[in-house]
């Protein structure tokens, strides 16, 4: 059975704007406000260019079999095996792990941007496209790379 997934105007088109945006960067970014439709734009770019999904799901799922210590390295982990084996990931929920190294202080805000360069420099010499999916903040390893996709306010 196949789910028909079903946006907002406003959504599809963020969903056309992001996959535009990957037809010429490696790097996006869909930024909007909780409730704005984010993770159904993902799996809408995703049942039209393929790929992986990384949903807050898994990634709580990961971070129960890691423990709490280790949620940046299990959040990680799930990407690096993404990108080996899929041209495109899809990264929702990475304000998940942006909100927890925050609250870490600055130590773990620097082990945070280190993976993510990490990260974003094995996509890139694997050639692989990575789009994440935030609330508010980009870490600065991603916003000084990536396309940002803005979904519009529904208030607005």
């Amino acid at each position: 059975m196949k789910l028909e997934i079903v946006l907002t105007s406003v959504q599809q088109e963020a969903a056309d704007s992001l996959l535009a945006h990957l037809a010429v960067s490696p790097v996006a970014v869909l930024r909007g406000v909780a409730g704005a439709g984010k993770t159904a734009i993902l799996k809408a770019v995703q049942a039209v260019r393929g790929g992986v999904f990384l949903g807050a799901q898994q990634f709580m799922n990961e971070r129960q079999a890691q423990g709490p210590a280790a949620i940046e390295e299990a959040f990680f982990r799930m990407i690096e095996d993404a990108i080996e084996s899929h041209d495109l990931v899809l990264v929702d929920g990475l304000s998940l792990v942006t909100n927890a190294a925050r609250g870490g202080g600055h130590g773990r805000v620097h082990l945070l941007d280190a993976a993510l360069t990490a990260i974003l420099a094995e996509a890139r010499v694997l050639g692989r496209k990575l789009v994440f999916a935030v609330e508010e903040d980009i870490p600065w390893p991603i916003l000084r790379r990536a396309h940002i996709v803005q979904v519009a306010d529904l208030a607005d």
